[in-house]
């Protein structure tokens, strides 16, 4: 018979009081010297599972989220069985922005473990991550039947049916997590910004201060509270939270985006222009090659201007293009879109610059400098008085083509109307601004008015239902881009859309153009104006109450002008 060997634990026992004291220390915060400890515990036992994924944990807590992930996957390596060891990776792999592997882990995770509450939260907050909202709904609702009293699952699955449009819902769960955790400071914060966006702004207002006063220090609450200060008009109390949201985090280039816009807004252009180019880093743009323009001559230089943000964005500052080379002297300039179909009408109209294709490679290119083109208005020093182009067009329609819409389209009516009426449904300003193309059925009706469509994609199908007496001809059909576009325009008298870049285009034709805003409209038409410090003729008719949307007033308004305007 085989002598039993009997295996002293002393030192094993000694190796778990060490890891329950690196335990402790975590769990007080005293994050080095759990560091510590745990490293002494490998040295001494190599394949201590635990200790590597605490060891992992802590890393990931002190920023180092790459030796984070290489101990838990040491971890899991020697305990492949351990469900909460893929959780911890799929932590860190979500605070790396790799949601993918993230999600491999939770999944892992709920394998092993499939009642496990925290994984499917995580896993739901990953999916949402990758826009995938409503696989995210689907793993919320799975944790709050195993769980039906966790107030942090609602508020996440408020946020994913926030994000879908769903507000009610997404108010709806709040309000649940805020009755199971009364002192939640982020649901009050996401349940103001629902009910901001449902317009109802004095709800919201509550709500964001309710959080505030839980938490003091919470930048996002002042920050939302500023948004929607600014919506209801209240431009300085708008400024003096977004200050208040900087002073906690000074380097949140939303936070100053937004706070640029409120100055812009408030007509405070040298603050303003400042403040809005910490746009550039809440979007993704070329980098810009040494050196940036800042002003200076252009004589004898090239210089490359890059396109940034929407149509309607491009076609209200490409305005500048011409002074680059008239006024500063250029040799060249190249302007590089970044979007496909201005590109013809941009050419059509001699803006000085060569338009290039928007595939254009940067690298390709000879230029001695370079500049965003939002950023022209700064280096312009742009203010109400001295606005390029205030007073006449900048932009030219293709002579060929208006004559080939007004041949095939146009007849001596007396008004010939353009409507535009929907923006696009995926963008969320959209939800204050589009309207229902029923409510342009008045204009039809009138004696004398014709009325013409330009509308193209999101929208159109309203066109399928018309009532019998309802005539509105469809050119947005023919149109390719914004070269045709224009041509079409240039055929009519008047121009009535909501704000998009048909607004900015027939602006820029010099064509009469009534734009419906909603009452707290974007920073570029301002608040107390009902004309347009960029465009000549341009006039603004505004909803009347902040955050409510009443388009049967508001085309009431519009008929008395239009009526008017005839006589």
């Amino acid at each position: 018979m085989a002598k039993k060997i009997k295996v002293k634990t002393r030192s094993h026992k000694g190796l778990q009081k060490d890891f329950e004291a690196a335990l402790q220390h975590f769990q007080s915060g005293n994050l080095h010297q759990a560091e510590t400890i745990c490293r002494q515990i490998l040295q001494k036992q190599p394949n201590h599972s635990e200790v590597w994924h605490l060891l992992g944990v802590i890393r990931a807590q002190t920023g180092h989220h790459d030796d984070a992930i290489r101990h838990i996957e040491e971890a899991i390596r020697i305990n492949p069985n351990k469900y909460f060891y893929y959780n911890s990776l799929g932590l860190v792999l979500s605070d790396k922005g790799l949601f993918d592997e993230a999600i491999e882990n939770y999944n892992k995770t709920l394998k092993l473990m499939p009642d496990n509450v925290a994984a499917y939260n995580n896993l739901g907050l990953a999916l949402a991550e990758k826009g995938l909202l409503d696989q995210a709904v689907e793993n919320y609702r799975k944790a709050l039947m195993l769980k039906p009293d966790d107030a942090e699952v609602y508020n996440n699955l408020g946020l994913a049916l926030e994000e879908k449009g769903l507000l009610d819902q997404a108010v709806e769960n709040y309000r649940k997590a805020l009755i199971l955790a009364p002192e939640y400071a982020a649901a009050y914060n996401n349940l103001g910004n629902s009910l901001a966006d449902m317009g109802l702004p004095d709800e919201a207002i509550e709500n964001f201060r309710i959080a505030l006063t839980l938490k003091p220090e919470y930048a996002e609450a002042y920050s939302n509270l500023a948004s929607t200060l600014k919506n209801r008009g209240h431009i300085a109390g708008a400024i003096e939270n977004y200050l208040k949201a900087l002073k906690l985090k000074p380097n949140n280039a939303d936070m100053h985006n937004n706070l640029g816009m409120a100055y812009l807004l408030d007509k405070n252009f040298e603050e303003g222009w400042k403040e809005y180019e910490w746009r550039l880093y809440t979007m993704q743009v070329p980098a810009l090659t040494e050196p940036e323009w800042d002003g200076s001559p252009l004589e004898n230089k090239i210089i490359l201007v890059y396109a940034e943000q929407g149509y309607g964005d491009l076609i209200q500052f490409v305005r500048y293009l011409p002074f680059l080379y008239g006024e500063y002297k250029a040799r060249h300039v190249l302007f590089l879109p970044n979007k496909k179909g201005l590109e013809y009408l941009f050419r059509e109209s001699d803006l000085k610059a060569e338009i290039l294709d928007v595939e254009t490679q940067v690298e390709n290119l000879e230029f001695d400098t370079n500049i965003y083109l939002l950023n022209l208005p700064r280096i312009f020093k742009t203010n109400l008085e001295n606005i390029p182009f205030r007073q006449r067009q900048y932009l030219k329609a293709n002579p060929e083509k208006v004559q080939w819409y007004r041949e095939k389209f146009f007849d001596p009516t007396p008004l010939r109307i353009g409507i535009f009426w929907q923006g696009n449904p995926g963008l969320k300003p959209d939800r204050n601004r589009s309207m229902p193309l029923q409510h342009f059925y008045p204009l039809c009706r009138l004696q004398g008015v014709k009325i013409y469509s330009l509308q193209k994609g999101h929208g159109i199908e309203q066109l399928n239902n018309l009532p019998e007496d309802i005539e509105i001809l469809n050119l947005g059909k023919t149109f390719n881009d914004f070269s045709d576009t224009a041509a079409a325009i240039e055929n009519l008298d008047l121009v009535i859309c909501v704000d998009t870049a048909i607004g900015h285009l027939s602006g820029a034709l010099g064509k009469k153009t009534w734009i419906l805003l909603p009452s707290h409209a974007e920073w570029r038409w301002h608040l107390d104006m009902d004309y347009s410090p960029w465009y000549e003729d341009v006039r603004l008719f505004r909803h009347k109450e902040p955050g409510k949307k009443d388009w049967e007033e508001m085309m009431e308004r519009v008929m008395q002008a239009l009526t008017s305007y005839i006589s």
